[in-house]
């Protein structure tokens, strides 16, 4: 229900008097304490990304060393795989040339062994018929028997050198093997922490780039809040000049108003403008934030109203807003109005229930959203609890 006329016209002669410097300091109060509460947000945040930053910074510190160490230890065990096939390429010539002296051996022992055979199955009459004394004949067998047993110990001491030579490379083949079944195993492991290092490298890049973002976002919160500061000194000065003792008008007035409290309306208030929920309280916005009103999409050029009776505290543009309207129905309650394309009222105005007080843009590209919040006492409260049924419907999607 709206008070009479002539108690609004009162109020009109005495808030005008006073001004709208009051509701103006509590809004833009308002904000700077949730700027101030954003900026301690992202300051915690970016302590949190700081710290595991700072964790990951040491644990790819660690990995680095030990990739470090794994290319040591290959390039050493790929020296060892060089030497040991170095030196099994030379036992092998060494093997070749061992094996070719003992058949040459072997068959000089089978040719003097044959001679020896011969002088032994000559008969007696026989040898005292060969060319030579038989002193001489005695002296060739006991030369060739010599001959046999140098040969006998050399071909022994050549088949043990090659037993020791087939050793040594069965022992460093083996060992071959086992280095080559170890670098497997270290190249694997390698692999595995390249890839390893390259992930944690990719999460600290992340992590330093959403650290980046937050950063830029403090500094905008920053140079909002000094702007609001500054805004706030203005207001603050203005209501400064402005103070005037509260006169008894001004409380029968006051008296009156209360009879048609706003916190009595509640599920009974007309949406601001017609059309489809949009955004609806606490949803988070593109920024991350939760929003801290609704926002309605409405037709071309619709026209815009005021939810119930008021006095309008702020008019005017206030940095991404646009044209910003704040009304003060009293009780600590505020409606806030942003998206217009024009409005037709003026700070301090009193504005009736379903009074217009502007437009909706008609040009698509601007776009058709009405942004509405419900303050008390300057916190921001639901508003779709307090519209009437029937008249709000959520937009799908």
């Amino acid at each position: 229900m709206a008070p009479a006329r002539p108690i609004l016209a009162l109020m009109v002669s005495v808030v005008l008097s006073l001004g709208a410097g009051a509701q103006d300091n509590d809004e833009t109060a308002q904000r700077l304490q949730d700027i101030e509460a954003s900026l301690a947000e992202a300051a915690a945040s970016r302590a949190a990304l700081g710290e595991e930053a700072g964790a990951i910074a040491d644990e790819l510190d660690i990995l680095r060393v030990r990739l470090l160490a794994s290319e040591h230890e290959i390039r050493d065990l790929e020296q060892s795989l060089t030497t040991i096939q170095e030196t099994l390429a030379a036992l092998a010539v060494e093997m070749e040339e061992r094996e070719q002296e003992l058949t040459v051996r072997r068959d000089e022992f089978a040719t003097v062994l044959a001679a020896l055979q011969r002088l032994a199955l000559q008969p007696t009459d026989m040898m005292i018929a060969m060319p030579g004394s038989p002193t001489e004949t005695q002296r060739t067998a006991m030369l060739l028997a010599s001959v046999t047993r140098g040969l006998e110990q050399r071909m022994t001491e050549i088949e043990t050198a090659v037993r020791s030579l087939v050793e040594l490379r069965d022992d460093m083949t083996q060992q071959e093997i086992e280095r080559e079944r170890t670098l497997v195993l270290i190249r694997a492991k390698l692999a595995i922490a390249r890839y390893t290092v390259a992930s944690k490298s990719d999460l600290l890049s992340r992590i330093e780039q959403d650290d980046a973002v937050l950063a830029g976002r403090q500094n905008e919160l920053s140079r909002e809040a000094a702007d609001l500061k500054d805004l706030l000194l203005v207001l603050w000065t203005e209501a400064e000049q402005q103070s005037l003792a509260q006169s008894e008008e001004m409380a029968a007035a006051m008296d009156a108003l209360a009879a048609n409290r706003f916190s009595a309306q509640q599920g009974r208030l007309p949406l601001p403008v017609t059309g489809q929920i949009a955004l609806t309280f606490r949803e988070i916005v593109p920024e991350g934030l939760p929003s801290r009103g609704i926002a309605i999409e409405s037709a071309p050029g619709a026209r815009i109203i005021t939810p119930y009776d008021g006095q309008l505290a702020f008019a005017g543009t206030f940095r991404d807003y646009g044209h910003l309207l704040i009304i003060d129905h009293g009780e600590g309650y505020h409606t806030v109005l942003a998206g217009f394309a024009r409005v037709h009222v003026t700070l301090g105005q009193w504005l009736l229930a379903g009074e217009p007080v502007g437009v909706m843009p008609t040009n698509e590209a601007d776009g058709r959203l009405l942004y509405v919040e419900l303050r008390r006492n300057g916190d921001p409260i639901n508003p779709l609890p307090w519209i009437a049924a029937g008249t709000s419907e959520v937009s799908g999607g």
